[in-house]
């Protein structure tokens, strides 16, 4: 999975997003990868795959929170 980090137009924090999951021919819709911090839309695709988006840390990695 490749993750792409983008700056967000609406707040300028950086932020990470990566598009996921298996790919289906057909039944796409758009998804879109919203800014973690202020919620602006700072990316979107047609797709059948999921797009998650992260919080970057000081360092500038994606901060993956843990579902339990």
């Amino acid at each position: 999975v490749l993750m792409n980090i983008i700056t967000c137009k609406k707040c300028g924090k950086k932020y990470a997003y990566e598009v996921w999951g298996t790919v289906y021919p057909g039944r796409k819709e758009r998804e879109t990868a919203n800014c973690p911090y202020c919620g602006e839309v700072g990316y979107s695709e047609m797709t059948s795959q999921n797009i998650s988006s992260y919080k970057l840390d000081e360092e500038g990695n994606p901060i993956r929170k843990e579902s339990f």
